[in-house]
């Protein structure tokens, strides 16, 4: 909420959609969610939407808002046209694999690991390929953002809009932008969201009856002796002997019905003429499904908890140049019972009621020889494991207005560093089940151990680190000369990513771009990339890619010029040669490595002698030919406004024709002993 009054100064709290005012000042509120919803922000700035080519969606921070979740991508579902968005587990995935492996003489990398990415629940599609995800104008793929913060996530789709990617061009861009200072003096806001998750579907097992009969129905239809007798039945639906016919419903023995989520979020900005500020804490939870005990000391269910600061700073060093400075961080812990939620839930889903009692008569835990593990003791007696990510982005952007020697001309230099860790403890522990079983002609019943017994485990995993710097240089000029609108624009960009142990990724990209309007009613556009990857073999490293738009504001012309209704139509289409690479490359996969080891004895005479045995290190043949994917990708489309923009339709068609694409071989003979390439 943003309040205006010019004569007095004040503090507005938002509050679970409530915005409280301090003090007895009549004021006036009004809702403000961007600056400035006719523009768009692409990868190489901000245009104009009537200019805008492309096909285009966004999304803006009051309908972000509406959706609690820790990642933005539930509120994008529905909303974006062509943006598929498939939730695949059910929470945040508990990254606790290591990079490396531990050996006598320390740890061993793990060469070859995949990018960073910090979304594990989702699958995205965007017209059938993954989107390229850049944040404020910087390729990288962070979901796990405060909506508070984001002002709003716009998908492009056609290949002019997408160029400035290179060989990855063909995929489509996902650009999210965080909040922009202002100049509307001090705000303070404080959001709070408070939510209760429950699962759509729990499975209803059945009774140990039910199960009891069944599977002895299954036994007899195979001609099999029953497993179970009448006076077993009866133990079972009477409950009479709750210790040797247990019935227990696991899952509402070890799941909550609910679970809490919660986000806090203070933000503070301002500024005037020379600076302007934006800074935003905030804090974000989400517990488990799983039952605890105050037993223990610390936490055994499936949490997610996140500290998030956000902060920029734009400051007018004179009236030509301008200085941008953007920092992102975060703390991400997570949390799971020691057995593994994973393990715990599949565990669950093929026990059935009548496996084993929860406690036996003498307090230990029920188990037998087929069920090792009890579930309650697998959830709030396996100790525990933490994840923990720590996360540091930060952005510099320089601005310079060149009008003072040639009128229009602009350079832009952006600099960008982050780095992402994440660890692991494992402090997990496991207890022994018994069996009870009633003792024979008077005698005492016994307790048969099953299983094993473990002491809680203390143990460090690296499980990733990720370094990201990038650079981008560009020269943009746009002028007006009458009825004449033209435009150009040269950039440069280089970035460098390592992972883990690898050898630094370096894409590169030259990129050009020239427009021309007359009377900003009929637009075109055309744009060229030189890209580089030096991961694929020498030769095939560099690739060119074109694209070029044409469009017209049908509303502008003379014959609808009375026609006050209708407040937009516009007629636009695309066309490019695009790229899908980079990520196809592996981990130098073109090349075919080799390692010795070990020996080999054989006869020759009376004595023996040895060979050292080679072996290919590659999993696959190598493929010297491997190198981007390439595709010709048309979009046509129109953008109707009506009465005051109430009113909106978008339609677009396209074809993409994707060529050269790397893929497995159809029908392969391991006459080498070895699979061949993509």
């Amino acid at each position: 909420m943003q309040c205006t009054n010019k004569n007095t100064k004040y503090l507005t709290f938002l509050i679970l959609g409530i915005a409280i005012l301090l003090g007895t000042i009549p004021v006036t509120a009004q809702e403000t969610v961007v600056t400035d919803t006719s523009a768009l922000d692409t990868p190489y700035g901000t245009v104009s939407k009537e200019r805008y080519l492309g096909a285009a969606s966004t999304v803006y921070s009051d309908k972000l808002m509406q959706t609690l979740s820790p990642s933005i991508l539930p509120a994008l579902a529905g909303r974006v046209p062509g943006l598929f968005i498939h939730q695949n587990n059910g929470a945040l995935q508990h990254r606790t694999n290591a990079s490396a492996t531990q050996d006598l003489a320390g740890w061993i990398p793990v060469w070859g690991a995949g990018n960073y990415s910090d979304n594990s629940q989702f699958s995205i599609g965007l017209r059938n390929q993954s989107p390229v995800v850049m944040v404020d104008g910087v390729e990288r793929e962070l979901f796990l953002l405060d909506p508070e913060t984001i002002e709003s996530v716009s998908v492009q789709k056609d290949a002019l809009s997408s160029l400035l990617m290179g060989m990855k061009s063909s995929r489509g861009l996902m650009v999210i932008t965080t909040k922009k200072p202002q100049t509307t003096g001090f705000q303070l806001s404080f959001t709070a969201q408070y939510g209760v998750e429950r699962p759509l579907n729990v499975p209803n097992p059945l009774s140990a009856y039910q199960y009891a009969y069944l599977l002895n129905e299954a036994l007899q239809n195979d001609g099999k002796t029953a497993a179970y007798t009448a006076a077993d039945f009866n133990a079972y639906r009477n409950h009479t002997s709750p210790a040797t016919h247990p019935d227990v419903n696991w899952y509402d023995q070890i799941l909550k019905k609910q679970s809490a989520i919660q986000q806090y979020t203070l933000s503070a900005s301002g500024g005037g003429e020379v600076a302007q500020y934006f800074i935003s804490l905030g804090y974000m939870s989400q517990d488990g499904l799983f039952r605890t005990s105050s037993d223990n000391p610390y936490n055994t269910n499936q949490s997610y908890s996140r500290y998030l600061i956000t902060s920029k700073v734009n400051v007018n060093v004179t009236e030509d140049f301008r200085v941008g400075l953007s920092l992102i961080g975060r703390i991400e812990d997570g949390n799971q019972p020691g057995a593994g939620t994973g393990s715990i839930l599949s565990t669950l889903y093929n026990t059935p009621n009548n496996a084993y009692p929860v406690f036996n008569p003498n307090g230990s835990y029920g188990g037998s020889i087929s069920f090792q593990n009890n579930l309650w003791a697998q959830t709030i007696r396996s100790g525990y494991r933490s994840d923990n990510a720590r996360d540091a982005v930060a952005n510099l952007t320089l601005d310079y207005n060149m009008n003072k020697w040639v009128k229009g001309l602009s350079a832009k230099a952006i600099g960008s560093v982050s780095s992402q860790s994440r660890s692991a403890l494992d402090r997990s522990r496991q207890v022994g089940v018994y069996q009870y079983k009633l003792g024979k002609d008077g005698e005492e019943p016994t307790y048969e151990p099953f299983g094993s017994t473990r002491s809680q485990s203390n143990g460090f995993t690296p499980v990733s680190n990720y370094q990201y710097m990038y650079g981008q240089i560009g020269l943009d000029y746009e002028r007006r000369f009458g009825v004449h609108g033209v435009g150009a624009g040269v950039f440069a960009d280089i970035k460098q990513i390592t992972t883990n142990y690898n050898l630094p990724d370096k894409p590169a990209n030259l990129y050009g771009k020239v427009s021309y309007d007359y009377a900003k009613k009929y637009f075109a556009e055309a744009a060229i990339n030189r890209s580089y990857y030096n991961g694929y073999a020498p030769g095939k490293q560099w690739g060119t890619f074109y694209a070029f738009g044409l469009g017209w504001l049908v509303n502008r012309e003379a014959f609808l010029a009375g026609v006050d209704w209708l407040n937009q139509w516009k007629i636009r289409g695309t066309f490019g040669e695009t790229g899908n690479g980079i990520d196809n490359a592996g981990y130098y996969t073109w090349r075919q490595s080799y390692t010795e080891q070990g020996n080999v004895f054989y006869l020759q005479g009376t004595s023996r002698a040895s060979l050292d045995l080679v072996f290919e290190v590659n999993t696959t043949l190598a493929n010297p030919n491997l190198t981007y994917e390439k595709a010709r990708k048309l979009n046509v489309g129109t953008d109707i406004a009506l009465f005051s923009n109430h009113l909106s339709f978008t339609a677009d068609y396209y074809y993409d024709y994707y060529y050269d694409i790397l893929t497995n071989r159809g029908k392969s003979i391991e006459l080498i002993g070895q699979l061949y390439p993509a």
